[in-house]
């Protein structure tokens, strides 16, 4: 009986949003042959690995009812500056690649410790400050490579993605390792209990003796550091940097959270609907793609899809609150 309740639980914990997207992947598995096949599903993980590392910063931002705009500029800045210092290398070694991998951290890392003293120390709106972060990354990258692009990274630090362990492409394994340890800091330490408590109630929050500038500081500084994170993943398996190798990711990641069950106003949801947010948006880039519908159709067909997706969730969530107030009333 306890495991028929838990599967129930389970089950329960869907939101509207992911039952969507599951129904939307089953649609392409009849009209695609072999979508559901192990080559494209691993093809499919591949494609998700760097927007799940975006998507795990943004998911502590959102929980706290706000939004990081800053992680597409992060993400071209910092993987031009490993490139720059890369090709500058006339042999590359070992050494050379762990430091491509700790500028990639850093430069995420600074611009999100930045974005975390502008908004959670100073309390500046974060829309401004995360949008003149991103501002600041994407000029910034074009202004040091005068808008070309680098290319042609040695096959060592190529291998951080591109290479395999027990048949599983890095890039994968990378992605593997960090969703276990956000999932451990979200649900399992005091930091990530204290986002949900701030976006929940920020007044309710500091009366219960939570340092909410600290957690918020610390939370855009988590989000700079995945975005330099994604951005090493980026570099590696594309094998390109350029002035717009991180545009969009801002978008797809709020996407994936929100699609995901995360609740834009915060308090609400988590990195577990999340992962699945992520892997849902590959998944259907990858439909589109083989279909055969073109980048610009794929990109409209796309936002309509989760507009729709989240629409259904808002509603069926309305729906649902109204009948359970019904109830109430009723046996009252």
């Amino acid at each position: 009986m306890s495991g028929m309740n838990r599967g129930k639980g389970f089950i329960k914990g869907i939101s509207g949003s992911m039952w969507a997207g599951i129904g939307l992947i089953f649609l392409f598995a009849v009209v695609i042959e072999n979508y559901l096949g192990a080559r494209n599903v691993m093809n499919i993980l591949r494609n998700s690995s760097v927007l799940v590392v975006v998507a795990a910063g943004m998911t502590m931002i959102i929980l706290l009812g706000e939004i990081d705009m800053s992680v597409g500029g992060v993400i071209t800045i910092a993987a031009t500056s490993a490139g720059l210092y890369l090709q500058s290398v006339e042999t590359v070694t070992i050494g050379n690649v762990l430091l491509g991998v700790l500028i990639c951290a850093a430069v995420g890392l600074a611009f999100g410790i930045f974005n975390g003293y502008m908004i959670g120390i100073r309390k500046f709106n974060y829309w401004l400050v995360s949008f003149g972060s991103m501002s600041m990354g994407f000029g910034l990258a074009k202004g040091i490579t005068n808008g070309g692009v680098l290319s042609g990274f040695d096959t060592k630090f190529r291998w951080i993605s591109m290479g395999e362990v027990l048949g599983l492409s890095m890039c994968i394994v990378w992605a593997l390792l960090i969703c276990a340890a956000v999932l451990f800091l979200q649900y399992r330490t005091r930091f990530g209990l204290h986002l949900y408590a701030i976006g929940d109630s920020e007044a309710c929050a500091l009366n219960s003796g939570i340092n909410v500038r600290k957690t918020r500081f610390l939370a855009y500084a988590f989000s700079g550091l995945m975005a330099g994170l994604a951005a090493m993943l980026l570099l590696a398996r594309t094998n390109s940097a350029g002035a717009a190798v991180g545009e969009g990711y801002e978008f797809n990641a709020i996407a994936a959270v929100v699609v995901g069950g995360t609740a834009m106003d915060g308090g609400k949801g988590g990195f577990k609907g999340t992962i699945f947010g992520a892997v849902f948006i590959s998944a259907m880039k990858n439909g589109l793609q083989l279909i055969g519908l073109s980048n610009y159709w794929q990109q409209v067909l796309l936002g309509v899809v989760i507009i729709a997706i989240i629409l259904y969730d808002v509603i069926s969530t309305k729906l649902r609150v109204k009948k359970s107030l019904r109830r109430v009333y009723s046996d009252g």
